[in-house]
């Protein structure tokens, strides 16, 4: 799955995998999203304390796996070892893009600044930058990412009303993500006309995607992809 592929469709985006069946940002969640039969796949990125870009949603591992402490303050090797659900490890996001090559696209959401190069690098490598959408809250995290690889698909997330929309076209996006509540009808035409995709996140329940469908929205993100995927076939 290519980024053009997206344009002129509705889809649907795995939230941290199909989180709401397998445990959060592992393997086991991003192969459940595609035999779901989600378009795309959303996963968080930080670094190790050794600067390895791992799945990972919390600046800490405690509310995920049955270890604590900082992502940040963890080696690799330390991170490996604990079980993050269902006896899944924490995976590499090099391992991630493996699953997802030409089955889904993959949506990179990257947590902390020093994430973005080393993630970058490793789509580059794997040359699949056509495959991957980088997102974030920080804008400066998806200028570095734009400002080292112009054809790199950057969004920007956001929760808040605010001037999100024109500093996203500003930076470069060609997506943005808003808090489902902020994808009003007029919000989602503002953004299309300045040729941007909306991606409304994190819906679980059919009715309030059939609603952002018709205001517009090109895709929207669940835990239970298998929820929203039915409106892909419907003029609703």
């Amino acid at each position: 799955m290519k980024f053009e592929d997206l344009k002129g469709t509705f889809f649907v985006v795995a939230h941290r995998g199909a989180s709401g069946y397998e445990p959060e940002n592992t393997v086991r969640a991003v192969k459940k999203a595609i035999e779901i039969g989600a378009d795309a796949v959303e996963v968080d990125v930080r670094l190790t304390k050794d600067g390895y870009p791992i799945i990972m949603h919390d600046d800490t591992v405690d509310r995920t796996t049955n270890g604590t402490g900082k992502v940040s303050e963890l080696t690799l090797n330390e991170i490996r070892k604990l079980d993050a659900g269902k006896g899944e490890k924490v995976p590499l996001l090099e391992e991630v893009l493996d699953v997802v090559r030409n089955k889904a696209l993959l949506v990179i959401e990257i947590k902390v600044p020093e994430a973005a190069i080393p993630s970058l690098e490793l789509v580059e490598k794997k040359n699949m930058i056509d495959e991957v959408i980088f997102v974030s809250f920080s804008a400066e995290s998806l200028e570095i990412i734009k400002s080292r690889n112009p054809s790199a698909h950057i969004g920007l997330i956001y929760t808040k009303p605010s001037d999100s929309i024109v500093l996203a076209k500003r930076i470069g996006c060609e997506v943005v993500l808003p808090f489902y509540r902020l994808a009003t009808e007029r919000a989602v035409a503002f953004a299309h006309r300045l040729k941007m995709l909306v991606i409304a996140w994190t819906v679980d329940d059919l009715k309030t995607a059939k609603l952002l469908k018709r205001r517009g929205v090109d895709g929207i993100a669940s835990n239970y992809p298998d929820r929203i995927i039915c409106l892909r076939d419907q003029n609703a």
